[in-house]
């Protein structure tokens, strides 16, 4: 194990003992039966992990197209797991538990200030709002007033709550108040960022017009509703901005949307690639990365090579994807840039180590819930 794991040795030793204590307590007790393959699978993990931190040591781990491939990784496996973990009290979708979070945690909100909180449009949050309505967890005085939980959605809330912090509490392991304190104010930053990049694809979107110099009206991040009171939530918040205005530019540039934009990218970086080695790096299922790739070939941006069937294929980009490649990271560094201009090398640097802490929780929580997921259906 000291040989796979190296100098993280002691630190899976203490990520396993803190997240069985974590499992122990939110099962209320300790008779749960150890599971060894559960711990195989966590510690598998945090040596994957391990090995990804030796391998990216000779590169610039501060760049910018590292820190977003992090947060999007994070994101991922955060998400994966809550869905498995919340699903065991009541099976209802992410976007829906961010509502309850946030009028348990700030008090009624319109659904406007919602979805500038939790960086989706309205008509996302409209949805998630109806379906809360119908379960009786919301209610509001007429339509366009503020919505509050009722007394069956504060139940909810607070047990959905004792679970959040928990896992909040196994994702910060390892981290202390002073890191903590410079992971916030480094998000605050690139959070307001990310809302100006927003709002001028937006107005750019509106217009039809070329971009500009960056000089948006600033939309500071203290002008929406954040819940500080765990990690997760103002980073899928940076998150979503920060997709949403990718979406707008890369389709204004390139004609793409976000996710072919990012199958022509990946394709594009690893040609020629394989099917089974492409839908490992998209993380998506086979349907959806099949659809994609195969509007991207009759749109004569990809081709395939190799023998029959998409399975046994290989991909290329075109003449024309080639260009539209570079098109996209051309403008994905260019939005890197403005991303985290405010922050010096030095910043970057050690919001990027605390990240990698965070990280390595992730991993080791989403892997427990996983083999957990298993149990259950065994």
């Amino acid at each position: 194990m000291t040989r796979a794991l190296g100098r993280r040795t002691g630190e899976a030793f203490d990520i396993v003992t803190a997240f069985t204590l974590g499992r122990r307590q939110l099962a209320g007790g300790p008779d749960a039966a150890p599971d060894l393959g559960g711990l195989e699978i966590v510690l598998a993990g945090i040596a994957e992990a391990a090995a990804r931190e030796g391998h990216a040591a000779g590169g610039d781990a501060a760049s910018p197209q590292i820190i977003q491939s992090e947060l999007w990784q994070i994101l991922h496996k955060v998400r994966e797991s809550a869905e498995l973990s919340y699903a065991r009290e009541l099976d209802i979708i992410e976007l829906d538990r961010r509502i309850l979070f946030m009028l348990q945690g700030v008090g009624p909100l319109v659904p406007a200030d919602i979805a500038g909180a939790v960086g989706v449009d309205k008509a996302q949050v409209s949805r998630s709002v109806k379906r809360l309505l119908e379960l009786r967890m919301v209610e509001r005085a007429q339509i366009r007033t503020p919505l509050h939980l009722t007394r069956k959605g504060e139940a909810l809330a607070k047990r959905l709550s004792r679970l959040a912090e928990l896992r909040n509490r196994e994702l910060t392991f390892g981290v202390s108040d002073d890191e903590l304190a410079e992971l916030f104010a480094v998000i605050e930053v690139l959070l307001d960022r990310a809302m100006q990049l927003y709002e001028q694809e937006r107005m750019l979107a509106a217009r039809g017009e070329d971009a500009p110099p960056r000089t948006a009206e600033r939309r500071p991040a203290d002008r929406i509703v954040i819940d500080r009171t765990r990690i997760v939530s103002p980073l899928m918040t940076l998150s979503a901005y920060f997709s949403r205005s990718g979406a707008l530019a890369f389709k204004r540039l390139t004609g793409l949307s976000n996710f072919e934009a990012f199958v022509l990218s990946e394709i594009g970086l690893a040609a020629p690639v394989e099917w089974p080695v492409l839908v490992a790096v998209l993380q998506r299922d086979h349907s959806q990365a099949g659809r994609t790739i195969t509007a991207l070939v009759e749109r004569g941006l990809v081709t395939r090579e190799g023998g029959p069937g998409r399975r046994h294929g290989r991909f290329v980009p075109s003449a024309e994807g080639a260009r539209l490649h570079k098109v996209i990271h051309d403008a994905g560094r260019e939005r890197s840039a403005f991303l985290l201009a405010p922050l010096s090398e030095d910043r970057r640097s050690r919001f990027l180590e605390i990240f990698d802490k965070i990280r390595r929780n992730a991993v080791a929580q989403l892997e427990r819930e996983r083999a957990f997921a298993e149990l259950d259906q065994g």
